[in-house]
This record gives structure tokens, sequence and C-alpha cells, in this order.
């Protein structure tokens, strides 16, 4: 790739204006060059994944986490000395066209899925995960408001297609643990009752890093109401005081729409030995990325109190 086209892909410099308004004129100082595709996504330009999002190829990002999906959409796999533990499954219509070749391309054995830990409960992360549990015994992990969007208990609903049976219920604060990993869940409720954010650790080599990923990302401003809006705004910065505390230092999403992910992996394929990790971030600047968000979020709906 040009390096002119990769720095636009990293700094997100080829989008539009922003709304003009303190909460935008406020993303925009704290995005600095970091996180300028964040703001130029949240604040210029959000939108919903979609089933044209280009595919990425299944890549190796750590040396414990590999990557597999589109630019839209993504699940990650999380190797241990017990198995594989997948943070969301994709639709269950990619499971055989996508999942399982991307699998089978990064030398991972579907057989070795131990756990999916689904971030919420909505078919794009949760639709890969039955198959896991129905043909390899797999644990299925999410929280009970959003087991209760895919298998309701009260009579008021049927379970959705695709939907795994119910097992094991995260809660947060709890870790999830396989082998040596243990992944910490954080309630982050707004897109979904029960989304999730998680902090687990990665592996670069001989140095240890610590991942957050904010599960239940809002695209779209207009669509809820506001006092969830105002929920999901809670939900933020109770994840950004577990990301502080926890010393996240690397930033992914499973819709990597607004972080540069093709960018990233394109400077990763690069990468020269002991040269910076394109996922680090820096645990003194993963807080800005989740300040974007929400002040995106406020620049984009002027009808919050």
């Amino acid at each position: 790739m040009h390096k002119t086209a990769l720095f636009l892909l990293m700094t997100g410099a080829a989008f539009a204006q922003a709304p003009t308004n303190a909460h935008a004129e406020n993303a925009k100082r704290i995005a600095g060059t970091q996180w300028l595709p964040a703001y130029n996504f949240f604040c210029v330009a959000p939108r919903a994944n979609a089933a044209t999002d280009p595919p990425i190829a299944p890549a190796k990002i750590f040396d414990n986490l590999y990557v597999i999906g589109d630019s839209g959409t993504v699940a990650y796999a999380l190797t241990t000395r017990d198995g594989i533990l997948l943070i969301d499954s994709l639709p269950a219509n990619q499971t055989e066209t996508v999942l399982l070749p991307g699998m089978k391309a990064l030398g991972l054995d579907p057989a070795q899925v131990k756990l999916v830990i689904v971030t919420h409960g909505h078919g794009d992360h949760s639709g890969g995960s039955f198959y896991f549990q129905e043909r390899f015994g797999a644990k299925v992990a999410l929280t009970s408001q959003d087991w209760d969007m895919l298998r309701p208990t009260d009579g008021k609903g049927k379970a959705q297609a695709n939907a795994p049976q119910r097992d094991v219920i995260a809660v947060e604060g709890t870790p999830l643990t396989l082998g040596e990993v243990s992944v910490t869940p954080v309630l982050t409720p707004g897109h979904t009752p029960g989304s999730l954010g998680l902090i687990f650790p990665v592996k670069d080599g001989g140095l240890t890093h610590v991942a957050g990923l904010f599960g239940g990302t809002l695209l779209l401003p207009a669509r809820p109401d506001v006092p969830t809006i105002q929920t999901y705004l809670a939900s933020i910065a109770h994840f950004k005081e577990a990301a502080l505390r926890m010393k996240v230092d690397v930033e992914l999403q499973n819709h990597p729409l607004m972080d540069a992910i093709e960018a990233r992996l394109a400077a990763l394929k690069d990468r020269k030995a002991g040269a910076p990790h394109p996922f680090v971030a820096g645990a003194e600047n993963y807080g800005a990325f989740l300040d974007v968000m929400s002040e995106c979020l406020r620049a984009q709906r002027t009808d919050l109190p």
C-alpha cells in the first residue's frame, strides 16, 4: 500500500467535516492523530456494519490472538494451553464460509474451541456459537440479560434462529478462564441490556499487554431513546474506569469500523523486529478512545440533557 494511502486510512484524513459544537471540538482535540479514525467515524459518519464490508485476511495479531471476519464485523480467537477461546462467532451463515476457513488458514483447529464468549446477543456475534456448542461441546458465555434475548424464559418470546443452548452466565468482574488466560467481563448496557466489554492479556514476544474490547458499540447514534443513550454513556465511563485500573493498552473492536483495522493489519505485516506494535496504543492513551466515543455521541445527539 502507498504510504499516503496508509496514512489516510490510519488517520481518517479523507473523511468529511464533523458537526460544529463544543462536544465535537472536544472530541477532535482528544482524538489528536492517534484516534482520528474514531473521531471521523463517530462524529462525522457513523454507520452500521453491512454485508458489503470488505473481508480482511485472517491474521495473527498477537502471539495468542487471531482475527477473522471483515472490516465491519470480526471474531477473535484467543489461544491457551487448554484450547481456544473465541470472542464472538460471526453470523451463522458465515460459519462455513468465513469462520471455519479462516481458522484453517491460521492453523487453528475448530475442535479445540472450548469456550465462546458472546459480547452481546445479536446474531452477527452469537450466530456461529451454536456450531461449536453442538459439534464440539464448547461452552458459550453470555450475560443473563442477553441470554434472555437469545432464549427467552418468560414465555413471551421464542429463541432466535441458531441460538445456542443456555450455558455459562457471564457476570461483571468474574473472570472467564480457559487454561492460563482469564478474560474479565465488564457490563456495558446500552447497545443491548447485557452488552459486555472484555479485558484480557495478549502476548507479543516476551511482553504481555492488556487488551480492551468494548463489545457493544453503538454505531448509529439516532436509533435508541435518550434514556438508553444515557445508560450507554454511563457504560462507556464505567468501562473506562475498569480499563484504566487494569492498565489496558491494546484497543480492539468487534465492529472495527472506526479503528483502522485494515491499515493496522497492513502495518503489522510490514513490522520490523523491535518496532512498535500497531495495535498497542499505550495505557495512557486507551481512555482517550473511549472519550472520543462519548463526546461524539453527545455531539451527534443535541437532544441529550
